[in-house]
């Protein structure tokens, strides 16, 4: 695979180590020499001095044959022209890296189409997903991320007094857009029908549109229900995504920010967060603010400040620590000083290219309850017999269950009874194992 990465930054760098590791032909494009010299000293990738928006540079990298470019400057809207560029000029598939939250908000503009680009990537988006799917499901043996952050999947124990304990599941009224997709039970796993019950001390794989996981959940777990206390520290754009991802999902948000501008721009902009102009480090407000009842305590300002601010907090009380660490070097200390988990931008930004580079017809994404089921992404063929009929008139179980319907990279939902797929829809199935033979026919998967 020939890859073209513009921009020799942190991740842009970080992007060509990873796919060059993998087998990738890799090109980096950016016009600074020091950092093509700084790449070429550890890295076995081509080099292009040159402005990476500019045609001639790309040219040069050999865009005509490129499979992949990746444009991961500092500024949006370069990578954006660059990635829209490539695409013109023959790059076979672009990504684009992407900070601020209008390029991704499709309801005002789709500026992917406009442009011509693939798939648009914000680091800041990507890591605040990843942090709030932990946050929101803390209680989670597995937690996997289908499309977005609009369809939560938690696989969990069951608890003893949950509504929905010990009743035929037909009788258990789900919230609209949630659905029961496995049990496990004495090491047996199954996709359950109308008829199964869920039983305390099962393992329950639920899958449901985020607004309403939370309220979903409630129906087999009640340890975790209540109102979670959460402390994020730094105003970055990772802590908007992140308020954004949190809200009117059970938490209670204190955002901290020293500065007095963006402290005021933050109070405006997310009005369901209680923003405070201090720094929570300081022993002072930390104890007047009682940070030692939080949660979670998320440090979001720069890797050596997140990871001694993390561990403070850990040392005073706080029961879960998550600091934003860019450096793949600093993960001996994070785990020497037991925090529950970091989470590094560059890293997850990656981790998506590469997940969409690896999409066929048919993915699979995921590994679930000890290997006895899976998640799969398929596009519905042509002429797949499951095309054209509603989803109760399929016959699917008890081996395979249609939980998501993808409606872009970003956003998804659970289907109803009545949904009809059609030909080109994707959508997101949990099957046993080697089902993937039958799977193949019923979507018509070549």
């Amino acid at each position: 695979m020939n890859i073209i990465v513009c921009g020799a930054g942190k991740i842009g760098a970080h992007a060509a180590g990873i796919l060059a590791l993998e087998g990738a032909n890799v090109t980096v494009v950016d016009n600074n020499q020091e950092a093509l010299d700084a790449l070429s000293e550890t890295l076995d990738v081509a080099l292009v001095l040159g402005k990476p928006s500019d045609a001639k540079a790309l040219q040069n990298a050999g865009v005509e044959g490129a499979d992949v470019v990746i444009a991961s400057t500092e500024k949006d809207e370069v990578n954006l022209l660059c990635a829209s560029t490539a695409s013109y000029l023959g790059a076979d598939r672009t990504f684009a890296m992407v900070t601020h939250s209008a390029f991704l908000n499709r309801s005002a503009m789709d500026y992917s189409k406009i442009f011509s680009i693939d798939s648009l990537v914000c680091p800041a988006y990507t890591t605040a997903r990843a942090i709030a799917s932990r946050l929101r499901n803390p209680a989670a043996m597995k937690v996997e991320r289908l499309v977005g952050q609009s369809i939560e999947v938690q696989q969990f124990e069951a608890t003893k007094g949950a509504p929905g304990i010990g009743r035929h599941l037909s009788d258990v009224k789900l919230p609209g857009g949630a659905r029961l997709a496995a049990i496990v039970r004495n090491g047996e796993t199954y996709l359950p029908s109308g008829d199964s019950t869920v039983d305390e001390g099962d393992e329950v794989l639920l899958v449901a549109n985020a607004d309403v996981f939370h309220d979903a959940r409630r129906f087999f777990r009640t340890k975790d229900a209540g109102r979670r206390s959460v402390v994020i520290m730094g105003g970055t754009p990772i802590a908007v995504w992140l308020c954004r991802a949190l809200q009117n999902r059970g938490f209670s948000i204190r955002l901290f920010e020293t500065e007095k501008n963006r402290a005021q721009e933050l109070a405006e902009k997310l009005p369901w967060v209680t923003v405070i102009q201090a720094d929570p480090t300081d022993p002072t407000v930390f104890t007047d603010e009682h940070i030692e009842n939080a949660d979670a305590f998320v440090a979001l300002t720069h890797d050596e400040h997140n990871i001694l601010s993390c561990a403070w907090a850990a040392g005073l009380g706080v029961k879960e620590t998550y600091p934003v660490v860019a450096r793949t070097d600093y993960a001996p200390f994070v785990k020497a000083m037991n925090m529950t988990q970091a989470f590094s931008p560059r890293e997850l930004a990656v981790a998506e290219i590469q997940q969409r580079l690896a999409r066929k017809q048919l993915t699979k994404v995921a590994s679930l309850a000890g290997d006895e089921l899976a998640i799969y992404r398929i596009r519905v063929g042509k002429d797949a017999p499951v095309s054209g009929k509603p989803l109760s008139e399929l016959n699917l179980m008890p081996e395979c269950m249609v939980v998501v319907i993808e409606h872009d990279e970003h956003h998804g939902v659970v289907p109803d009874a009545h949904k009809v797929l059609q030909e080109r829809d994707v959508v997101f199935v949990v099957v046993r194992k080697d089902y993937e033979k039958d799977l193949r026919k019923l979507f018509a998967v070549r």
